[in-house]
């Protein structure tokens, strides 16, 4: 085999090659285009019944009609629902009552019937979700939202839906000309191919030496202006290759004499480049700590003719998107404290308001009294010690979050918690404060007696902060994960918030510490940092 494929010549090997490699990077391609039109059209169709639903089940018509379920307006209903079906293109829309019974549907021998599908019960309890099921016409893709009348009352619900037969057959329609397209692709890649082969070694031999040091220039160019760091070595892991970002993000002078040659260890402390050319094993997206800047790196070996020349490393300066990130959960928390107060708030004017309306005015004076004493008694230890007005108002909604909950939150504060004069310090203090204190909101929510204390120490020189829960705590085999990322016991789009509180804790040279509660149940997280970073101004 491997004599015949030597005996034939340039162009048939090139064409071969060329062809092989273009079928199936094209095949591929196109299945891959094909299943992407697929996802696009059932999408599609999700949110168009999502959105025909929406509508319907707000429309006064239908919700004055079903309230009064007469004859005439049952019809009228299903004369509604036809129009809006045609109108949308849409398979069915389906209009039912708290029992489940049809009181519209494209057949009208199937009005009156239980609904198909067995999807429909959260619908029944005021849920609004999408679904596929199989109904009277089929698998289909189903949306289905409650309807409630002017008092908020569910009065029944709507489904919409499209068939899946439907959504293929257009899928379908659309990838045809993608086929097309490939067997006219094929025909021209041949003829290439075949131009290709007679001019090959004029195109590898024919290149004047401006032309190929031009290529060098466009090469070492674009080295030079992407926006990544790039750093290549050779086996010695001496410095080849390095680009201007490259040395913008590593903090070096600009002289390219100095650093090229230059063992990479020394530039790189922790470098990872010689790991990676002993092992062989490319390393992707890793974070690294290199001189105070975060990076995202990835790390290659080199090879030649399958053996190993060097490696070479690619990354990004995540300082930027990290304080983003930060200053996002900053903004959260806030949101999530003034909804919290905003939500207390509305609950006791509807109180007050009921009392004052029924004439109880004692009862009136009574909790009136209650409700200021115990906001004076917290406003007042908290502006006493924590002179910092975003923290401030960030315990007090958490207090608030807290009696919204039923919950009872304890705060004892010994010294003087300052001014903090960077915005990016205080975000990261919110951050190490709000998760803490959400993770024991989240382990005590389903226990009657729900008790948490937080603890904060100012010293002269440590800032101390203890939050203790009476939860379930934290299982033994759990506490090495616990900070890794993404690693939760809670379910699954969890286990970031204690890895934001370590990514914190490391910018401002602290750290954290799993203790054994007072009273051996539940968790106490115990955060100890440098009063001089919380202080230190902004750079």
């Amino acid at each position: 085999m491997k004599y015949l494929f030597n005996r034939l010549t340039l162009k048939i090997k090139l064409i071969s090659l060329i062809c092989l490699v273009f079928i199936l990077s094209v095949i591929a391609q196109n299945i891959y285009i094909v299943h992407v039109v697929n996802d696009e059209y059932l999408m599609h169709s999700r949110q168009g019944v999502e959105n025909i639903a929406n509508i319907i089940s707000t429309s006064d018509d239908i919700i004055n009609k079903m309230q009064v379920p007469t004859p005439e307006n049952l019809a009228s209903i299903q004369t509604i629902a036809e129009q809006a079906r045609i109108m949308t293109q849409v398979d069915f829309v389906v209009i039912f009552n708290m029992q489940s019974i049809r009181l519209s549907h494209p057949d009208k021998n199937k009005i009156g019937q239980l609904i198909v599908g067995g999807d429909e019960q959260p619908a029944l309890k005021g849920e609004s979700y999408s679904s596929i099921a199989k109904g009277t016409l089929g698998d289909s893709v189903r949306a289905f939202r409650p309807i409630f009348n002017q008092s908020h009352q569910q009065i029944g619900g709507v489904l919409v839906g499209q068939t899946l037969k439907k959504i293929n057959h257009s899928a379908a329609k659309t990838s045809q000309p993608i086929w097309l397209s490939l067997a006219a692709s094929l025909i021209i890649a041949i003829i290439l191919a075949s131009l290709l082969s007679r001019n090959i070694k004029k195109i590898l031999y024919g290149l004047e030496p401006l032309e190929m040091a031009h290529l060098f220039e466009e090469r070492n160019a674009i080295i030079r202006t992407v926006k990544e760091g790039i750093v290549v070595v050779n086996r010695e892991g001496l410095i080849t290759q390095i680009n201007d970002e490259a040395r913008r993000i590593l903090r070096l002078p600009d002289s390219k004499d100095n650093i090229i040659g230059y063992p990479i260890a020394k530039i790189i402390p922790n470098t990872r480049l010689c790991d990676v050319m002993m092992t062989g094993i490319p390393e992707y997206d890793c974070e690294q700590n290199i001189n105070g800047v975060v990076i995202l790196t990835n790390r290659t070996p080199l090879f030649v003719k399958e053996s190993l020349v060097g490696a070479i490393a690619s990354f990004r300066d995540m300082t930027e998107v990290r304080q983003l990130a930060e200053n996002l959960t900053g903004v959260n928390r806030y949101a999530d404290a003034l909804r919290s107060q905003s939500h207390e708030f509305n609950n006791k004017l509807h109180v007050i308001y009921g009392l004052a309306f029924n004439d109880n005015k004692q009862e009136l004076i009574d909790y009136l009294e209650e409700i200021i004493g115990n906001k004076q008694a917290e406003s007042k230890l908290i502006s006493q010690t924590i002179k910092d007005p975003i923290i401030a108002g960030f315990l007090n909604s958490k207090f608030s979050r807290a009696r919204e909950l039923g919950i009872s939150l304890s705060l004892n504060v010994k010294g003087e918690l300052k001014l903090i004069p960077n915005i990016s310090v205080t975000h990261s203090l919110i951050t190490i404060l709000g998760n803490l204190i959400d993770n024991g909101l989240d382990a005590i929510q389903f226990l009657d007696d729900k008790q948490i204390i937080i603890n904060l120490l100012i010293s002269h020189e440590i800032f101390e902060i203890e939050v203790i829960d009476n939860g379930e705590g934290i299982a033994q085999q759990d506490i090495q994960y616990i900070f890794n990322k993404g690693y939760s016991t809670k379910g699954d789009n969890r286990g970031i918030g204690l890895y934001l509180v370590l990514a914190s804790l490391d910018e401002l040279g602290g750290h954290i510490q799993l203790c054994d509660p007072i009273n051996k149940k539940g968790a106490c997280f115990k955060v100890s940092l440098p009063l001089c970073e919380l202080y230190r101004e902004k750079e």
